[in-house]
């Protein structure tokens, strides 16, 4: 690079590498490059070229270190840490003539390696902070990863607790680009869940980090009742995120 102006190898090195810094700590989620830079020296006289080094980590992609195991578990195939954050519990009751509908207490489950169902979240969808990670572990190859939810019905008792190795579908594990498997374009669906909207495309597809799942749970119908527009997978649902050790 050359230049008439000495300080404008040292203001284009600074500006580079706070950028990639900068997008570095950014979400966790981010499909953004990381890295570095340098330039050396730090003033280069007119005429002289600086030596500009650098080097650009690119995103890998979730599947390249854990295998999903459909329906809802998940296996890492390499050593990793996980991060899991709650997006939304969208159990909702309402009178018989569909007014004062307000959601309902809703708890949420994980298992790791085979290991006891841990409660990671109990409330509404009031008390829900996506930004709050309610589970971080290491994780290792070979182990397996399962979720499960439940809700405090209008009886007065808990409802079925679904989880990853129930023998139903009502736990899904997801991937950026899958269709959320319901039976209709969940993304043009009046019950669609504002909290879900940011995580999908106009088309219904996941959209989502590079090194992210998203896990949707059915709560409230059943596997037979899959044509059933009440079957939107959205009555909890997670992200999460690995990050390579």
């Amino acid at each position: 690079m050359k230049t008439s102006h000495p300080r404008l190898v040292r203001v284009f090195a600074a500006l580079a590498f706070g950028f990639i810094a900068t997008q570095g700590s950014a979400l966790a989620n981010s499909n953004v490059p990381t890295g570095w830079i340098t330039a050396s020296p730090g003033v280069v006289k007119v005429g002289a070229l600086p030596t500009l080094k650098w080097e650009i980590q690119y995103p890998t992609e979730v599947t390249n270190h854990v295998t999903i195991i459909p329906p809802g578990s998940v296996q890492p195939t390499s050593d990793l840490r996980m991060d899991i954050r709650v997006l939304g519990a969208g159990v909702t009751s309402s009178r018989s003539d569909g007014s004062n509908m307000s959601f309902v207490h809703t708890e949420c489950y994980f298992s790791y390696n085979n290991g006891s169902w841990a409660r990671i979240f109990a409330g509404t969808n009031d008390n829900v902070n996506q930004s709050t990670i309610v589970r971080s572990q290491d994780v290792v190859a070979g182990s397996s990863l399962r979720f499960g939810g439940r809700f405090w019905n209008t009886n007065n008792q808990w409802s079925t607790f679904y989880t990853s190795n129930n023998g139903t579908q009502n736990v899904r594990v997801l991937k950026n680009g899958d269709s959320v498997p319901t039976t209709y374009n969940i993304a043009n669906s009046p019950t669609l869940e504002q909290f879900i909207r940011p995580y999908l495309d106009a088309g219904g597809k996941v959209r989502i980090g590079p090194m992210d799942l998203i896990v949707m749970m059915e709560l409230t119908h059943t596997d037979n009742q899959r044509n059933n527009q009440g079957y939107d997978l959205q009555d909890m649902v997670l992200l999460v995120t690995f990050k390579t050790k």
